[in-house]
């Protein structure tokens, strides 16, 4: 069974040639767990990790956290960040105490706080200490008390950020017992079951029950550590307990602590940049950010559950779960494809899981894990395969590909540029597995978005700048405009030309129409290449990594006051307000802009090029190929291309494949403060 492997000492010298810490040292989880500011979290995680044990606070945020709170409620195991409504997630909370057993929050001593890959302490107002960390399905809770006789902690198994279904309890002894729970997924779509089992190192004294909340009292000695051993289960409570017992019984805190930062090294240091202190920092946090899902909810024996509620084995593969696709399918997934086509191999297959046992828009009602969305499978799907994953797709799950796009709501002007998309992907696919006749079929359906097109996205009037004008999902007619890019060539066409297709590019970024803020319209500033002005796309992706921008809209509504600022922050307010992750899509969006590539058309093994903002990327390829990217002449004025060479041939075009990616070599960018107006044309 393949896994992220543990660090090598290898790995450990190559990282400290260039680096004076470990890459994973550069992660800062605080960043983006500020307000409405990215919604994210600081929660203990292994890469891909089912178990995300972390604080909950008063108020809590989206994931449960807000770095901005002055009291904590406890700490919950399973959470999704960045996804808007009230997120999912953060049940079986855990809220240790000394006396008064009446308390929601206790409040917390920020200068204490700490967080790092896989690890997660603060000290309590109390005095009491409290360390998390997690393997994939366990987390470990390390508390330690003053010296007290009223030691106790309060067990809310009732916990969860969106609407609670049902919860239970099963005592099994004086150390041990079980939970299950089911809740609500993101905005209350569809539910997700999950089991617990609680093992701890003292005998607990259930002293009273109060609904969900139960009070455990126990005795303890000054600074002996109390532990809670909390592993989960998609099938069932003895699966969580066989879990406990089989993997993570022998495990001590330190040794979980230990791989789950070596496991996070090695996935990081994939890719090595060098440059400021200050990209670097925001570079490798968001490239942790885009691991932290879907999560590996299979167990030791391969068994998962599925999404119609039954039991299987993956064989070959390791099975995924909890999916953001409306999100990210975007990017992200074009990125592993590069430096884990393993997993990328994985993810394939587990999508594929949900075309044999059940796939729903959003969620279904039997859902292993918190989960958001899964429209644009499809076009994730064909993207893996034109990358060279290794996977295959057999005839039933092409079928249901088939029925699946068909249902797919086209009733606003963006469903139906979402579903040609759709239809684009199918056809392509289609045509690449020998299916000539429907090849042809869904390509001309796929180019049924003109009529609506011309009617709705081509006059620019007063209603183009309206968010949710004519029935728009999120966005303005201007921001979803561009999200065709399957048929870029038709949406010049009906333009006029480049020319013009180009202006209102421009006059779409120089009057503030575009919002990075949500996804319709984030792959704009890279669509500058296929039209007159390739530099354009180095400026304002620059821009966007590094200098001030204004922003005037929310994900709902247009502000009457812009947003003034960076839009990428190293600090806990990380984005601008009202800009969440999308589990990963932001981060995606900042990893590949700041190493100068970007795939706009996610199906086609083709990246577009810009400028990076690092003077070297060095990305660790399979079979100990490396790609290396160097920029010459870089500053915070130097970002324009003048010339660039692919292993020491000029090098014209202002994309690059992922073949000649993967194949290894150099990328060299020359640049200065001022446009060649002919590369890239």
């Amino acid at each position: 069974m393949r896994k992220i492997l543990i660090v090598t000492l290898s790995i450990l010298l190559s990282a400290s040639a260039s680096f004076s810490k470990s890459v994973a040292d550069y992660v800062d989880l605080f960043i983006c767990t500020a307000g409405d500011n990215g919604q994210l979290d600081p929660a203990a995680c292994v890469p891909f990790g089912m178990v995300k044990l972390g604080p909950d606070t008063n108020p809590q945020n989206h994931s449960g956290y807000d770095f901005n709170a002055k009291e904590i409620t406890g700490f919950s195991h399973n959470r999704i960040g960045g996804v808007g409504c009230n997120g999912a997630g953060g049940n079986l909370r855990f809220l240790p105490g000394i006396g008064n057993m009446n308390i929601q929050g206790t409040p917390l001593k920020k200068e204490t706080e700490k967080a790092s890959p896989c690890y997660y302490s603060v000290e309590f107002s109390n005095n009491i200490i409290a360390e998390l960390t997690a393997t994939n399905q366990t987390g470990i809770h390390k508390y330690t008390y003053p010296e007290t006789d009223e030691a106790f902690v309060i067990v809310d198994i009732g916990s969860s950020f969106a609407e609670l279904v049902s919860s239970s309890y099963e005592p099994i002894s004086a150390q041990e017992f079980n939970v299950t729970v089911s809740a609500k997924n993101v905005c209350n779509r569809g539910q997700y079951t999950v089991h617990y089992h609680v093992w701890s190192n003292k005998k607990l004294n259930l002293a009273k029950q109060e609904g969900n909340k139960l009070y455990f009292e126990f005795e303890t000695k000054p600074k002996k550590e109390t532990l809670f051993y909390v592993t989960t289960s998609t099938i069932s409570t003895g699966h969580a307990k066989a879990e406990w017992e089989n993997v993570t019984k022998n495990t001590t805190f330190e040794q979980a602590r230990q791989s789950g930062y070596n496991q996070w090294e090695d996935l990081l240091s994939r890719i090595i940049v060098e440059g400021k202190e200050e990209y670097k920092t925001l570079f490798y946090t968001h490239l942790y950010h885009i691991f932290l899902n879907p999560v590996k909810t299979e167990n030791y024996l391969k068994e998962f559950k599925a999404t119609d509620g039954k039991v299987y084995k993956s064989d070959h593969y390791d099975h995924y779960d909890s999916w953001s696709m409306w999100d990210n399918f975007r990017n992200k997934f074009s990125l592993y494809s590069l430096i884990i086509p393993d997993i990328s191999s994985d993810v394939a297959y587990s999508l594929i899981d949900l075309y044999k046992y059940g796939k729903y828009p959003w969620s279904g009602n039997n859902e292993p894990v918190p989960t958001v969305r899964t429209e644009h499978t499809i076009i994730t799907l064909l993207d893996l395969y034109q990358r060279g994953i290794d996977f295959k797709v057999d005839n039933q799950t092409y079928r249901k590909m088939a029925e699946e796009i068909e249902t797919i709501q086209s009733h606003s002007p963006d469903q139906k540029l979402e579903q040609s998309y759709d239809f684009w992907a199918l056809a392509k696919f289609a045509d690449l597995t020998g299916r000539a006749d429907d090849s042809r079929r869904y390509m001309q359906k796929s180019q049924e978005y003109k009529k609506i097109w011309k009617e709705k996205f081509l006059p620019i009037t007063e209603k183009s700048d309206i968010m949710h004008g004519d029935g728009l999902y999120e966005g303005t007619l201007w921001q979803y405009r561009w999200h065709v890019q399957f048929d870029v060539d038709g949406i010049i066409e009906m333009i006029g030309s480049k020319e013009k297709y180009t202006e209102q590019l421009e006059f779409f970024l120089d009057n503030h129409l575009y919002n990075h803020g949500n996804q319709p319209d984030i792959h704009v500033p890279f669509m500058f290449n296929f039209g007159t002005k390739p530099w354009l796309t180095q400026k304002w992706t620059n821009k966007i990594l590094t200098k001030s921008m204004i922003q005037y809209y929310g994900t709902h509504d247009k502000w009457p006051e812009p947003y003034r600022g960076r839009i990428y922050k190293a600090e806990p307010a990380g984005y601008f307000p009202e800009m969440d992750d999308d589990e990963g899509t932001m981060s995606g969006w900042y990893v590949l802009a700041s190493m100068g590539f970007y795939p706009v058309l996610v199906g086609e093994p083709v990246f577009q090029l810009s400028t990076p903002i690092f003077e070297k990327i060095t990305i660790r390829l399979p079979h100990n190929k490396k790609f290396t990217i160097e920029v010459k002449g870089l500053s915070d004025q130097n970002f324009y291309i003048n010339t660039v060479e692919l292993n020491g041939q000029p090098f014209s075009k202002s994309n690059i494949s992922h073949k000649d990616i993967i194949d290894g070599g150099t990328l060299t960018f020359n640049v200065s403060d001022t446009p060649n107006k002919k590369f890239g044309r």
